[in-house]
This record gives structure tokens, C-alpha cells and sequence, in this order.
């Protein structure tokens, strides 16, 4: 069902580019995260009770997120790291896929002795390892910030790895999505466009569900919504996240199977 060659060939191939994601993770922790000591210094929460919804609501920035350094980081650190994330998941994803379009190596890879199912599928290993991976630095940063330097007695480690845990659900549902689309994509630029424009998408789409009660609606197609980083923070396991986010990954890596099986690379 996997092939070895295959997954540590992906993994040769996308070293540097997880390297380099996960050290700007790494560096917005660092920076946004550290200056939470900085922030209670400066009154933010005082400062921001007069500003407008669009600015504080619609960017998650309410007064409440500067008063619990666990809400801050989770709900405000990492939904912006959980953007960055996204779009490098469906970038890599998305790139596992259409590389060998573009590339022409279909030629060579597809004649060998593997079905494409089997192909797929070891790519999709190479990749939730890599997320694993990321997510793993993510949280190793996070804890030593957090509970060395920022907020040694009210750091959560627990609720953090929680939080951790549903970005790293929203990045597998992002890359789900990608292994649905790339089958029908041939170009690594297309794949790009596509992954740069969906992680704004579910950041903006959870944003105005937020913001206005008549898009609502909006949220529901969001995989921040259901990631839920602010409750995970406080506590309360985002159950519906827990479900959807790694049936939304199976299926987007189903359809992607389907979608790859009957793809004629013939033309």
C-alpha cells in the first residue's frame, strides 16, 4: 500500500521548504508570544475596548484575548501561525502531486510497478509526516516560550497541546483539500495560487462568520472555525473540530485517489 522509496524521496524533496516554514512558525511564536509580558505592561486591553468590531472582533483581537496568556497565544498567536500552516500544508500538498504533471516525471514514476492509489497514498504518509513534524516544533517552541519566559506559573502545557492538536487537524484538512484539487491541476504555480488563495479564504470566511450574523453561514466553511484555537486554549474540546477536520482530510485524500486513477496523462 506504501512504498518507501516514494515517501522518503518526498521527504528529500521538501526538506528545506519544511525547514524554512517551520522555522517562520518557530519566529512568530517567538516574537508574538514573547511580547505578551510587553502587551500587559502597555494596558492593551484598556487601549482596545473603543476600537470598532472590524478591527477587534473581525481580527481576533478582542479586549479578552491580552488577559489569559493561553487565550493570547492560542486564540491570537496561533490563528495567525495556523494561516501560514494552512497555506504551506496546501502548498505541499497540492505540489505532491502536480510536480510530477509538470516535471514530466509521470513518465517514469507511473510506468514503474505501482498502482497510483499506491503512489498517493505514500505521498500523503510523506506529508502527515512533515505536518507532524511542524506541528511538534510548533508546540516545543510554544511550551519553552510560554512557560520558561512569557508565564512560567500560568502557561498551560496541556490546553496548549490541545490547541496544537486542532491546528494540526486544520493543516491535514487543508492538505486534504489539496490532494482532492491537484489531480486536476498540472502546474505547481496552479496548485501554489490555489493553496495562497484558500488559506485566505478560511481566514476571511471565519472572520466575517464572526463578525456579521447574516454570513454566519461562511464560518461553516472554515477549517479555523472548526479548529476552534481559542476554546481549545480555554479548555473545552472542540468535539465537531475533533470529527470533521480528519474526515474532511480522509475524504479531500479518497477524492484525490478517484480524481488521480482516472486522470489521462496522455494528453
Amino acid at each position: 500500500m506504501f512504498s518507501l522509496n516514494i515517501i522518503f524521496t518526498e521527504l528529500r524533496l521538501n526538506r528545506r521548504s519544511l525547514l524554512i516554514w517551520t522555522s517562520v512558525l518557530a519566529i512568530v511564536i517567538i516574537i508574538y508570544l514573547g511580547s505578551f509580558t510587553y502587551m500587559e505592561e502597555m494596558n492593551v486591553v484598556e487601549m482596545i475596548e473603543g476600537y470598532p468590531d472590524l478591527f477587534t472582533t473581525g481580527l481576533g483581537m478582542s479586549p479578552e484575548m491580552f488577559g489569559d496568556v493561553n487565550v493570547y497565544h492560542s486564540g491570537l498567536v496561533m490563528l495567525y501561525g495556523l494561516l501560514l500552516a494552512s497555506i504551506y500544508a496546501m502548498m505541499l500538498a497540492g505540489s505532491m502531486v502536480s510536480r510530477d504533471s509538470d516535471l514530466g516525471t509521470v513518465e517514469f514514476l507511473y510506468t514503474r510497478p505501482l498502482t497510483r492509489t499506491t503512489i498517493l497514498l505514500s505521498k500523503v504518509l510523506s506529508f502527515l509526516i512533515m505536518m507532524l513534524f511542524l506541528w511538534a516544533i510548533a508546540y516545543l517552541f510554544s511550551a519553552v516560550i510560554g512557560r520558561v519566559w512569557v508565564a512560567p506559573d500560568n502557561f498551560d502545557l496541556s490546553t496548549q497541546l490541545l490547541a496544537h492538536l486542532m491546528g494540526l487537524l486544520a493543516c491535514l484538512a487543508a492538505g486534504g483539500v489539496a490532494f482532492a484539487v491537484a489531480p486536476l491541476i498540472n502546474r505547481v504555480q496552479g496548485t501554489t495560487s490555489i493553496a495562497i488563495g484558500l488559506g485566505f479564504a478560511f481566514f476571511i470566511f471565519n472572520s466575517l462568520g464572526s463578525l456579521y450574523e447574516q454570513l454566519r453561514f461562511l464560518k461553516y466553511l472554515s477549517i479555523n472555525h472548526y479548529a476552534d484555537l481559542t476554546g481549545a486554549a480555554s479548555g473545552q474540546a472542540p468535539v465537531t473540530g475533533l470529527i470533521v477536520l480528519p474526515l474532511v482530510f480522509i475524504a479531500g485524500v479518497a477524492i484525490g485517489i478517484v480524481m488521480l486513477n482516472r486522470k489521462d496523462f496522455t494528453d
